[in-house]
């Protein structure tokens, strides 16, 4: 197999630790690489491209295409793969902005390619969505390299180290304050950066080593604790997390931000710690500055993990993907033991039991479900069923099921409401456990694995749910759930605030089947009607991360309206009625919710302009609990009925 590695920069660590690495195990496996940089002028860059046609396949690394380059490289290449490790569909410096000189080239190159790798699932997600046939590679490093002596120290002192280059460089500035608090508090610690910028410290001495292929290795085995703050926005969640696999290499114990695939690299409290807040840093770095014995342990672990990345471990799996794309073998599905199938593979649905059965309840949410299916198909949790109930879609629903050629139960029935299509599912499903999904909504790629492992390591039945982020219409993320969630037997938490979703959570099918059903007179809460009775008899564990993407949009069942909010009055106040059980819900505690509620629907009946519902749900709310907030909307009420009145 000849392949032609086309390249924008061969200086980036990224060409050298995703693709120069590798040119020799690629050798070795018969596949020949010439590898190129792309030219600046269009006239060469055609050029290049017309020498596609004489090799197998073409492997472009990071570059994004203009409309003319995707359209020569498109003509003459047999087979593209496209291999990325940033979100370079965002901008780095504004990364909350949508930016079209990012996201156009980007979705251009995924469309053109025949295959995509991509550095993390977080990276695969953004790619699913113009490409079904996308793999997860992580970047890899050579373990061997750092299993090297240390230089002797010279003093007593205790390094942290941060490695990077100048332009990450401003993710360490942001922590400096942590930092100087550490160096007015103890006096054995240095700063070492690793970079070919520095800045310095008041309290603290730095250590200024430039980078260099040569000595990154003993400057970093040299060290004592590694450093790993990270900013968390749509452009950092997308980072491969290569500095915590070369302090893992290192033996260094790590402290970073719990951000994309760092949270997943470093388990807290057993290779480092997550740290969220200058407090945190603090409190996590000065433990493992007089604690040597646990630098060595943790040290030990995070070293005995980052073995799975080796150069020679990912190298084969490369060979795999590349062999696998040219010659159309679409069964290869795994790659470094993490499981993402493409959409258009197609297996038929076996009749054996799966562990976990996801359910879809859908009514005329063509557009979305597609987004929905990918999110299932991109867990890196395999053994489930896809169940959907389809209540009745007059917009082609079925039939796009079925183009996609996906293994899935699909029942269609009259429209009957969102509840008599979730007990539809639980009957359905023939899964251990059971997690809902809305039609609209995503999972997040680990969300299942997540929950199973909960699930299997109580020695109870449990109910496990997640929080989210809130996404717009096309699937962007604009803000994140900052609810408190609680664990344990949470029935006076859930009666204050609506905490579980049906989304994003598991239950036992079992306890699902045994208990009251949906009702199906609430056209909306009727899960949280269900939920709040599950809590007088079921532990609720919190996860810690979200589990889903919430989508906003005009047509969601559970916008705010009058009707909306007088049924979730009503769901609160019969089971605050039926349960009678003081201790679980005290009088104090019903007094503020319902009064609460109760304000919410008269607010919401003077914008509707239903005045006397307004003024009679408002005094009811005072009454129940003096509060100026019902006051207040109470007399708006009083006097828009009087100045509606003929």
């Amino acid at each position: 197999m000849r392949l032609l590695v086309i390249i924008s920069n061969p200086k980036r660590a990224s060409f050298r630790q995703r693709v120069a690495v590798y040119l020799d195990a690629l050798r070795d496996k018969g596949i020949g690489s010439e590898v190129v940089k792309l030219p600046p002028g269009s006239l060469a860059r055609q050029r290049l491209f017309r020498r596609a046609a004489e090799f197998d396949c073409v492997f472009l690394h990071k570059k994004s295409l203009n409309y003319f380059d995707a359209f020569w490289l498109g003509k003459y290449s047999r087979k593209v793969i496209y291999d990325f490790d940033d979100a370079i569909m965002y901008s780095a410096r504004t990364p909350g902005r949508n930016s079209p000189a990012h996201f156009k080239p980007f979705h251009r190159t995924v469309e053109l390619a025949d295959m995509i790798i991509a550095g993390n699932s977080y990276l695969a997600e953004h790619a699913r969505r113009f490409n079904g046939n996308v793999r997860v590679l992580p970047t890899g490093l050579d373990t061997k390299a750092y299993r090297v002596r240390p230089v002797p120290k010279k003093d007593d002192k205790v390094r942290l180290v941060w490695i990077g280059s100048k332009s990450t460089l401003r993710y360490l500035a942001e922590i400096r304050p942590a930092l100087e608090e550490i160096g007015s508090r103890l006096g054995n610690v240095v700063l070492r950066i690793i970079c070919d910028q520095f800045f310095n410290l008041q309290n603290m001495p730095v250590e200024k080593c430039p980078w260099s292929i040569e000595t990154q290795v003993p400057d970093l085995v040299s060290s004592d604790i590694g450093l790993a703050p990270l900013p968390d926005n749509r452009f950092t969640r997308g980072k491969c997390g290569f500095k915590i696999l070369q302090y893992a290499a290192a033996n260094l114990p790590i402290i970073t931000s719990p951000v994309g695939v760092n949270s997943e690299y470093v388990t807290d409290g057993l290779t480092g710690y997550h740290a969220s807040s200058d407090r945190q840093w603090v409190d996590r770095t000065i433990e493992l500055i007089e604690n040597a014995k646990l630098r060595r342990q943790m040290g030990r672990a995070a070293c005995d993990y980052v073995e799975k990345f080796d150069t020679d471990t990912i190298g084969r799996e490369l060979c795999d993907l590349l062999d696998g794309c040219v010659q159309e073998e679409e069964s290869l599905s795994e790659t470094c033991g993490v499981s993402v199938p493409s959409i258009e593979v197609a297996r038929p649905p076996t009749a054996r039991t799966r562990t976990v059965s996801v359910c879809i309840p859908t009514y005329n949410r063509r557009d979305y479900l597609k987004e929905t299916l990918d999110s299932i198909l991109a867990q890196t949790y395999k053994d489930c069923e896809i169940v959907i109930v389809d209540d009745g879609s007059t917009d082609g629903t079925e039939q796009m099921i079925e183009q996609l050629g996906i293994p899935v139960t699909y029942h269609w029935q009259p429209n009957s409401g969102d509840a008599a299509a979730r007990n539809k599912l639980i009957e359905l499903a023939r899964g251990e456990y059971i997690s809902f999904i809305d039609s609209d909504d995503l999972l997040l790629p680990d969300a299942i694995e997540r929950m199973v492992r909960v699930m299997e390591t109580e020695t109870e039945d449990v109910i496990v749910y997640g929080s989210y982020y809130r996404i717009d219409e096309r699937g962007r993320v604009y803000g994140r759930c900052k609810r408190r969630l609680h664990s344990g037997r949470i029935t006076r938490h859930l009666f204050e605030t609506i905490l579980v979703h049906a989304c994003g959570s598991m239950f036992p099918t079992k306890v699902l089947r045994e208990s009251p059903a949906f009702d199906n007179s609430l056209q909306i809460c009727s899960d949280y009607d269900l939920w709040l009775r599950l809590s007088t008899k079921y532990t609720f564990i919190a996860l810690d991360k979200p589990t889903f993407k919430r989508r906003r949009h005009s047509t969601n069942l559970s916008q705010g309206t009058f009707e909306n909010c007088l049924i979730e009055l009503q769901v609160v106040d019969r089971f605050y009625r039926e349960t009678g059980d003081r201790q679980l819900i005290p009088k104090a505690t019903a007094a503020k919710v319902l009064s609460r509620r109760k304000c919410r629907a008269g607010h919401y009946a003077v914008k509707e302009g239903l005045y006397d519902q307004a003024c009679e749900l408002l005094g009811e709310s005072f009454r129940q609990r003096p509060n100026l907030k019902s006051l207040v909307y109470w007399t708006r009420a009083v006097i828009a009925r009087r100045l509606a009145s003929p």
